[in-house]
């Protein structure tokens, strides 16, 4: 898959969008997977964002609402995600996907635009 540049904005929580300065993040998504319904993506971020002490420059995100999949972004349309932050570590496993272990750290709610 070719990478997909994309916008995420914060809607909540406050905290994480503070820790972000309420900026557009710049990123791009590098992989896509269909374990769960409407998919899940790996988001590379442009620049990291640091919260409660912890670099993040990865994510994972995926769709909030019944109906909604990645392939909205290649029709340039908005999708509205759950995005979770995950290690350096995570994002190079053999399924950065795979956040069933995750325990806490960097969680927001967000929309995810096609950039450009």
């Amino acid at each position: 898959m070719r990478p997909i540049e994309i916008v995420m904005t914060i809607s909540e929580p406050w905290d994480v969008g503070e820790a972000a300065g309420w900026l557009p993040i710049k990123a791009r998504v590098i992989q896509v997977g269909s374990r769960r319904s409407g998919g899940s993506a790996l988001v590379q971020l442009e620049s990291p964002i640091t919260y409660r002490g912890v670099c993040y420059r990865h994510a994972i995100a995926t769709p909030r609402f019944d109906g909604q999949d990645f392939s909205a972004l290649s029709s340039g349309r908005s999708l509205s995600c759950a995005i979770t932050g995950i290690s350096e570590q995570q994002a190079q496993a053999v399924d950065p996907l795979d956040i069933g272990d995750w325990r806490g750290g960097l969680a927001f709610v967000g929309d995810i635009d096609p950039a450009g």
